[in-house]
C-alpha cells in the first residue's frame, strides 16, 4: 500500500506563511511617544494669586511675605485693594508686616457726591434743607417786621418811651439773627463733621516695598517710587 504525498497547493491557507502581525518593542515605544503630546511641567504652572485666584500674567505676580508655597503668590493690585479693604497693614497669615503708605481714596467733590448717594444721608440733608427754609423765612419776616416798627418809631419822634422801644426791637431783632445763625451752624456741623471724618479716614494704603517673585529666579527686593 503506496501513501501518496499531497503537494500544497496555492488556494491553501496552511501554505501561506504567517506574517508578523506584531511590531518590534523598540517600534512599540517609539510609536507610543509619538503619539503622546510632549508636556513640560515647570513649578511656574501652579503660580496664581491666591486673593483672585488668577494666574492669567505671571509676570505680575509678587512674594510680598514669609508665606511658603502657592500661597506665597499675589498681585499687587489685588494685595493693596485687600489691605484698603481690611486696615490691616501686615500678612494674616504669616504675621508679616509690610511697609505701606495710605492715600486719600477719594477727592473733596468725589466724597461729597459718594456721601450724598447713601438714602439716609441724602434723606437727613434734605429734611435739614426744609428746616433751613422755614428758619429763613421766619427770619426774615421777623427782620421786616422790626425794620418797619423802627422806621414807624424814627417817624413819630424820639421820647423816652420810643426810644426804650426800639432798643428792645432791636436787641430782639439781633436774638433773632443769633438764633437762626445758630442753627444754621448746627445743621451744617451735623452734615460736615461725620462726612468729613468718613472722607479722611477713607484711605488706600499702597506698598511702599515689595518682594519680587519672577520665574525661574531668585526673589529680590524692589522699591515703589
Amino acid at each position: 500500500m503506496t501513501q501518496t504525498k499531497t503537494e500544497p497547493t496555492a488556494n491553501d491557507p496552511s501554505s501561506k506563511p504567517q506574517e508578523q502581525d506584531s511590531v518590534t518593542e523598540e517600534e512599540v515605544s517609539i510609536g507610543s511617544i509619538a503619539a503622546i503630546p510632549e508636556r513640560q511641567y515647570s513649578s511656574t504652572d501652579s503660580m496664581s494669586c491666591r486673593i483672585c485666584q488668577s494666574a492669567t500674567d505671571k509676570s505680575r505676580l509678587i512674594s510680598p511675605c514669609l508665606c511658603k508655597g502657592t500661597l506665597r503668590y499675589v498681585h499687587r493690585e489685588c494685595l493693596e485693594h485687600w489691605l484698603s479693604r481690611s486696615g490691616l497693614t501686615h500678612c494674616e497669615l504669616c504675621l508679616h508686616r509690610f511697609q505701606t503708605y495710605t492715600t486719600l481714596r477719594y477727592g473733596c467733590c468725589e466724597s461729597l457726591w459718594l456721601w450724598y448717594r447713601h438714602p439716609s444721608n441724602r434723606g437727613l440733608l434734605l429734611s435739614d434743607a426744609l428746616i433751613y427754609v422755614v428758619l429763613s423765612f421766619i427770619c426774615f419776616m421777623l427782620t421786616m417786621i422790626c425794620v418797619l416798627v423802627l422806621r414807624f418809631q424814627y417817624d413819630r419822634g424820639s421820647s423816652l418811651q420810643e426810644t426804650l422801644a426800639s432798643t428792645a426791637i432791636v436787641c430782639f431783632l439781633l436774638l433773632v439773627l443769633i438764633v437762626y445763625l445758630t442753627n444754621i451752624v448746627v445743621l451744617a456741623k451735623d452734615h460736615l463733621v461725620p462726612w468729613y471724618r468718613w472722607w479722611r479716614s477713607s484711605r488706600r494704603i499702597r506698598l511702599s516695598e515689595i518682594t519680587l517673585e519672577e520665574p525661574g529666579s531668585h526673589s529680590h527686593l524692589g522699591t515703589v517710587v
